[in-house]
């Protein structure tokens, strides 16, 4: 450690001895803090000076480097630390870097001005900041410099002072090399109060500052380790770790998106093939956004650019475009709310933002549509822009870069993503399937009014034995075959714990059904050679009373899985509804769209839900569950030789 004697950052600049190079200090200084007015930009200013010492050191250093950053959200005591593993700050640099106008960085790092340091350290009232170079190490800190900069009468300058209680952050006692920085915020600073925007989770900050700071890198770095603890407002802590430093995408928020790449390609080769293009198959279709990333080439070549003033933007600055549609601006309000913000904040909505030195900066601004006006909030556009700086603070870009984005962003939107807008959801201004929805609860509700009424019961120790063979003699050839199988199946107690309610005629699905786990719970427990179509002890013993019944779901009987697919390409079914199918094969029409786990293979286990289950489908674009199967084939297949068979589901279901 490092001991040395107070110094005043100003005096690096020029001397401030006389009050008029006092005033005029002043009068720079205010004018940098006044180009300073986002909430965000303490967090913006601590992680860029970060970032570039990361990147500084990755290009001194081999391989066996891994560059850290620690970001520490103290919403209880009010305060902000950024600590890294970088080059850190020697005594030159160290005692230079809070003055105004004082760099040492180079044009191509985030923060290179050499302003941000300075509204670091005259923004607020207290700052420390803790450092190890090569063959320095040093911790000072400044008070009230904010204060200092409102009296018009100080009594001297703020100094840096060796701060002998150490460094704030205990990790920076941990590292090699690096940088910490300590920032306290009070009633004199902006922010005032980290518990203002109301987020109090590390996910939510995380999901935050990937929007508003360097963590959200146009261009991904998956080297650097993130990680970020919050304190809430009760003193808990919460803590999140990320692989990677990324933009966060609005593709990444939703359940179901495709690329333009995607779409364009499927679209071709329906052309090709002479069949409809707007008849795409599942995965493209009733997205909730569509998103894309052009190249400075492929920007001139996609909207045939030929002014000249925009070639020369292109030239010179090689923008990269990157756009996200969402289907309806619930895509933004459910994200916004889920962070548990403010109310009137928004992180991500619909706008263009503008990066450079690849990270987002200065405010959103509004896509300058002229017609169908409500598709400028709907895409979420964003511009980077190599050789090319924001304005002191962060404010704004340049006249002609500002105008560029815009006009680019309307012919984007009027033109090539008008085309594929037809593969959004249909925003119907309600709840999707509200009515659908209504109609399938009412006749929930009517079946189990109709089963209390009319109950049916059948109980004696002398049926379904001894025989033990099954009364169906062939292998089903239709669908009706399926269900007289199924119910069987059920009635001789290889399948137990699902209960028929009903089978339908006049509605769109054929049937309900109740899971039903009653003691003896050995009935439904997993035994390799007894009870091999059970379910493992743990997930029985979770049941707290028994019996355990279900709400009625609904069952769907088929001869093969590819009919139930088609309905639900069609339209005519739809996979939230359903709880089960019951069908005899699997087919191939769910490859590509869905994935299949087995059940049936001992490995899967944990995952059987209730006695008898097989299969698990899932949504192959969301990972989303989509329908309980029980594969009757399979299933019988399995029982008569279990060992075969697991090989089989392997290698049908995994490689």
């Amino acid at each position: 450690m490092n001991k040395f004697e107070a110094f005043d950052p100003l005096q690096v600049k020029q001397s401030a001895t006389s009050d008029v190079a006092a005033r005029s200090l002043k009068r720079e200084i205010r004018n940098i803090l006044s180009s300073y007015v986002g909430w965000y930009d303490p967090f913006a200013e601590l992680i860029q000076n970060s970032l570039d010492s990361l990147d500084e050191r990755a290009l001194q250093e081999n391989v066996d480097y891994i560059p850290r950053i620690w970001i520490t959200v103290n919403i209880n005591d009010n305060y902000l630390i950024v600590t890294d593993n970088g080059v850190g700050l020697n005594e030159q640099k160290f005692k230079s870097f809070l003055a105004p106008d004082f760099s040492f960085k180079s044009g191509k790092t985030r923060g290179h001005k050499g302003v941000g340091a300075t509204y670091l350290a005259y923004g607020f009232n207290f700052i420390q900041v803790s450092t190890k170079a090569e063959d320095f190490t040093a911790i000072g800190k400044m008070v009230d410099a904010r204060k200092w900069l409102s009296d018009e009468n100080p009594s001297g300058n703020p100094q840096v002072k060796y701060d002998e209680t150490g460094a704030l952050d205990p990790i920076f006692n941990d590292i090699d090399k690096g940088v910490s920085i300590y920032l306290k915020f009070d009633q004199h600073t902006h922010p005032k109060d980290l518990s203002w925007v109301k987020a109090d989770t590390a996910d939510a900050w995380l999901k935050i500052l990937s929007v508003k700071t360097g963590l959200g890198a146009f261009f991904p770095n998956n080297n650097i380790k993130v990680e970020l603890t919050v304190i809430k407002k009760n003193g808990l802590k919460d803590f999140v770790k990320q692989d990677g430093i990324e933009y966060l995408w609005p593709e990444k928020i939703v359940r179901k998106a495709a690329s333009y790449k995607q779409l364009d390609q499927k679209r071709k080769e329906l052309f090709e093939k002479g069949k409809d293009i707007h008849k795409l198959p599942s995965p493209l279709k009733d997205l909730d956004v569509f998103y894309g990333k052009w190249s400075e080439e492929e920007l001139v070549s996609l909207l045939k650019i030929v002014d000249k003033d925009e070639l020369e933007i292109c030239t010179r600055y090689t923008p990269t475009v990157y756009f996200g549609y969402a289907y309806s601006l619930k895509v933004w309000d459910t994200f916004n709310k889920a962070l548990n913000i403010r109310s009137n904040s928004k992180i991500l909505f619909g706008g263009i933002q503008i990066a450079a030195n690849n990270m987002p900066q200065g405010d959103m601004i509004q896509i300058p549509l002229l017609r169908n006006i409500g598709r400028q909030n709907q895409v979420h556009m964003v511009f980077h822009f190599d050789n090319c700086s924001a304005d002191l603070g962060r404010k704004g870009f340049q006249s002609e870069i500002v105008e560029f984005t815009k006009e680019i962003s309307k012919r984007l939107i009027d033109g090539p993503l008008q085309k594929l807008k037809y593969c959004l959801k249909t925003n119907t201004g309600a709840p999707p399937d509200l009515f659908r929805e209504k109609e399938v609860e009412d006749w929930k509700e009517e079946m189990a009014n109709y089963e209390k009424e009319h109950p049916l019961q059948l109980i004696s120790n002398h049926f379904f034995l001894p025989l033990r063979k099954i009364s169906i003699t062939s292998t089903p050839s239709r669908e009706q075959d399926v269900i007289a199988l199924f119910n069987q199946m059920i009635a001789g107690g290889v399948i137990r714990g699902i209960r028929i309610m009903s089978t339908n005629e006049r509605f769109t699905y054929d049937g309900l059904f109740k899971i039903i786990v009653e003691e003896p719970i050995e009935n439904h427990v997993y035994n390799e050679v007894t009870n091999p179509l059970g379910v493992l002890t743990e997930n029985v013993e979770s049941i707290k009373n028994f019996p355990f019944i279900s709400k009625p779901r609904i069952l769907e009987y088929k001869f093969s899985l590819d009919g139930l697919i088609e309905n639900m390409h069609d339209g005519s079914k739809n996979s939230n509804d359903i709880g089960l199918a019951v069908v005899w094969e699997t087919g191939e029409s769910y490859l590509g769209s869905y994935k299949i786990t087995s059940l049936l293979d001992e490995n899967n286990l944990s995952l059987r839900q209730y006695h008898g289950l097989t299969h698990i489908m899932t949504n192959i674009t969301s990972g989303q569950r989509e329908m309980d199967l029980i594969v009757l084939s399979e299933l019988i297949e399995y029982l008569n030789d279990p060992k075969v068979t697991q090989q089989k589901q392997i290698e049908k279901y995994e490689d």
